[in-house]
């Protein structure tokens, strides 16, 4: 005989898991209750931690069974929602709200910070000259073109220069500055691409 959740006072993933009259649990981003299983498989190393083995560490902590739907937990406030969407992005289940902004997630960010100068370097000159084509529906051998495409080689050149400026510098303070400005360059270059 399974246990009703209901009737236990400190409710851990189990009791919740072994519960059969619980269908749906509200989803912390879209605010719609969804099949109990899709959350487990979404959220489970969350849920796992949800063990008893602290105040927090209940699913009733952030959980209460709604007034409406019998079946299905709703958040308890605001702040138990933000409590499990922080413990989420803590536990990398949920991107933050940074990556959610910026559209990208923080895998891709790490593998476009991992790719190699050149590799960076090699596609902004590539889109550039993609886009130059594009823009004058001709050959790069129009002035106009040329003086395009001069502010992707001056893009290049300090990039090149800062490189080099990083990796020679032993005073950490000018070091520092030099990392900023090469950072502020290649987010340039890459919002160029």
């Amino acid at each position: 005989m399974s246990t009703i959740a209901s009737e236990v006072p400190n409710l851990t993933w189990r009791h919740i898991q072994a519960d059969v009259t619980v269908d749906c649990i509200e989803h912390p981003l879209t605010g719609f209750l969804m099949p109990k299983s899709e959350f487990a498989a979404e959220f489970d190393l969350c849920l796992k931690e949800m063990d008893g083995s602290t105040c927090s560490d209940y699913f009733d902590f952030y959980f209460e069974r709604c007034a409406i739907i019998k079946t299905a937990y709703r958040f308890r406030d605001d702040d138990s929602k933000q409590d499990f969407i922080d413990a989420c992005m803590d536990l990398g289940l949920l991107p933050t709200f940074t990556e959610t902004l910026q559209g990208e997630s923080h895998q891709s960010k790490l593998e476009r910070q991992h790719k190699s100068s050149e590799d960076l370097v090699r596609d902004f000159k590539s889109l550039k000259s993609k886009e130059c084509v594009k823009k004058y529906h001709t050959t790069p051998k129009i002035p106009e073109q040329k003086k395009y495409m001069s502010q992707a080689q001056q893009l290049y050149h300090t990039f090149r220069e800062l490189s080099k400026k990083v990796e020679e510098c032993e005073d950490t303070e000018k070091k520092k500055k030099y990392e900023k400005k090469l950072e502020r360059v290649i987010a340039l270059m890459e919002h160029s691409m």
